[in-house]
């Protein structure tokens, strides 16, 4: 472990002579020498670390050539000493792994894909390929006995559960402040470990309806579709624990694809793995296919220009290439018929939990409702303008989970 911390600190300070054992180690050319090194900071919206591209300059050759290094999670660095053999070219190749202890980060340093096709650009090809390997991921974890690893890899939907005492100690604020009386104690016992998310979501739902919704996206229906399933949501997550749990990649937005014009087809980020129905990551990317954003920035949201395909054809494909893959193993039904929990789930998880954070500090209603029945040309260029590019956006989310909860 000493070793590893050393040579992760070497090759962090940019050091020629580190970078060359490695790559000597790594690619088996014992000539290779790096004659110099720059790291340039990136950006991306779901990091939880530090990432930074290594520019390497190379005696005897033109060209440099890149890396990236991150800091990152237990769980991110379990699934490449582990697990990403199992699914061959799908995370782009690591080549050094400094494995955490208790006590602090890993660091990995991973093959760079440059010049990959940006999102906004995918054609018909491009996102057939992204749910290929989406089920490539899914059905090479198929009911594999992955739980309890090291690196804390539980299961999304069952484990540990929670008491109201228990979620009183740990999020004390929510009771006090009364979004915690949405969740029955039967909810409780339906929802294990996202209880606390759950709980989460209640707040959201609090925040938004003292400040009387949000006008043309969510009403008083969303809201109180969204209390219901806080209240029982056995109907939601039901579907899910029936189906065979997988290997779950967390978040496989858009953001996380990186495609390449050989064919190559990449899923970054593996925090947030965990194990669950395949098809909670399916309506994972569905959710977030729609959404653009530049430079890596959260607050710089677009929407995308086009569909290559329609969702029905993405479920479609996806199905079909899990059947072609598992044989009888697999039931396609029974996935499509979780398709709407799917997203029940997920817009309570995401969504209704981040107007807890963006609303922390409410403004006043009335100002609210007034800001958002301007046109989006008067907030263009104001610190409202977030709120003009995500309402296309939000618009399609809440009605789709209209339409998902009535499926229920």
């Amino acid at each position: 472990m000493k070793e590893s911390r050393l040579v992760a600190a070497q090759l962090q300070k940019r050091d020629p002579l580190a970078w060359s054992v490695l790559l000597r180690e790594q690619l088996g050319v014992d000539d290779m020498v790096v004659t110099a090194v720059s790291s340039k900071p990136l950006r991306y919206p779901s990091s939880h670390g530090r990432v930074n591209r290594y520019l390497l300059a190379l005696e005897n050759y033109s060209d440099p050539i890149s890396f990236i290094g991150k800091r990152t999670t237990p769980t991110e660095v379990h699934f490449y000493q582990h697990l990403a053999a199992q699914v061959p070219g799908l995370a782009p190749t690591c080549r050094f792994i400094h494995q955490p202890d208790a006590t602090e980060i890993g660091w990995l340093v991973l093959e760079d894909v440059p010049n990959h096709i940006p999102p906004e650009k995918w054609g018909f090809e491009d996102v057939e390929a992204i749910i290929a390997r989406l089920a490539d991921l899914h059905a090479a974890f198929w009911e594999q006995d992955i739980i309890g690893s090291p690196a804390g890899i539980n299961h999304f939907l069952e484990g540990e559960t929670y008491t109201r005492p228990d979620l009183r100690l740990e999020q004390a604020l929510y009771f006090e402040e009364g979004p915690a009386a949405m969740l029955s104690d039967h909810a409780l016992h339906h929802a294990g470990r996202l209880a606390p998310a759950l709980l989460k979501a209640a707040n959201g739902v609090a925040v938004m309806r003292a400040l009387n919704g949000w006008p043309g996206i969510l009403g008083e229906t969303h809201l109180a579709i969204a209390a219901d399933l806080l209240d029982d949501p056995a109907p939601m997550l039901e579907p899910l624990r029936q189906l065979p749990a997988t290997l779950l990649h967390g978040a496989p937005h858009s953001y996380h694809w990186q495609l390449t014009l050989f064919g190559d087809v990449y899923l970054l980020d593996w925090q947030k793995v965990t194990v669950g129905p395949g098809v909670c990551d399916l309506v994972n990317f569905l959710e977030q296919f729609e959404l653009l954003y530049a430079d890596g920035e959260k607050c710089q949201m677009a929407m995308r220009p086009f569909w290559p395909l329609s969702e029905e054809t993405l479920v479609d494909s996806y199905l079909i290439g899990m059947k072609q893959r598992l044989g009888k193993a697999y039931h396609g039904r029974a996935t499509r018929q979780a398709i709407s929990a799917a997203r029940c789930l997920y817009v309570l998880l995401n969504w209704f939990t981040l107007f807890a954070d963006w609303f922390a500090e409410m403004p006043d209603p009335h100002t609210w409702q007034a800001i958002n029945r301007l046109p989006d040309a008067q907030l263009l260029g104001t610190p409202h303008e977030p709120i003009a590019r995500l309402r296309p956006y939000l618009q399609g989310v809440y009605g789709r989970f209209l339409q998902a909860y009535r499926s229920l």
